[in-house]
């Protein structure tokens, strides 16, 4: 029992270690990018040597590769989720958008970096093609709000005659927009850019009228709480 216990408190470590170079290198390469950042960086940042970030990840970019699947592997499940949800599509719809912006808030910063880390393209070090990684991702992202505009169809909320591909690749280019000038200035929550892009861009003549007033509803409730 005893040494039970020894193996989980050392496993727990591990874990805590590994989760302190992560948001290590979360915030180093966010300020240095990546290509100035260096694993001597990140030893310096967390005070452990650089032989134990070398004993979990082989290289820089097996790591980068790592926060690139942090921060995209959540949006693609919430939205696998969403479509195999049983939900009435408007319950469905609104749930997926509130667990968006809390996930959304919660790693700001990631989605910046990997937002930046998608224009990076080295052609003769396949591991540093992040590029082609993350739009790997975007596809997945595409795919699902495809399907999830067709439920919508489908299900007589959405109007048949909206184009699934034009609409899914609008919202994705929406938010990473918003990720892009939010870097610029100070922008407004994420939330209220979602509800004023649906209700004064997207919904007139695309979705029925009704969506409007339920929109409206929901952001004057949360402005009272």
């Amino acid at each position: 029992m005893k040494q039970k216990t020894m193996g989980m408190r050392r496993n727990l470590k591990e874990a805590q270690r590994r989760e302190e170079i992560i948001n290590s290198a979360i915030k180093v390469f966010s300020i240095k990018g990546y290509d100035h950042s260096s694993m001597n960086d990140l030893a310096a940042d967390t005070g452990y040597s650089k032989a134990l970030i070398y004993w979990y990840w082989d290289n820089k970019a097996a790591l980068f590769n790592e926060l690139i699947d942090r921060c995209m592997v959540p949006y693609c499940e919430l939205l696998k989720a969403t479509l195999d949800s049983k939900d009435p599509f408007e319950v469905k719809l609104f749930r997926y958008m509130e667990k968006f912006v809390i996930l959304f808030n919660q790693q700001n910063l990631l989605n910046r970096l990997v937002h930046f880390g998608s224009l990076h393209n080295n052609t003769n070090k396949p591991l540093e093609n992040f590029k082609d990684k993350v739009n790997g991702y975007y596809k997945q992202v595409l795919h699902h709000l495809e399907a999830l505009i067709r439920q919508g169809k489908d299900s007589g909320y959405l109007n048949a005659e909206l184009d699934e591909s034009s609409l899914a690749l609008l919202l994705l280019l929406s938010v990473e927009g918003y990720i892009y000038m939010s870097m610029l200035e100070k922008r407004m929550p994420i939330e209220q850019v979602l509800i004023e892009n649906m209700a004064r861009y997207l919904l007139p003549g695309k979705v029925k009228a009704e969506i409007i007033g339920s929109l409206k509803k929901r952001k004057i409730s949360r402005k009272k709480s």
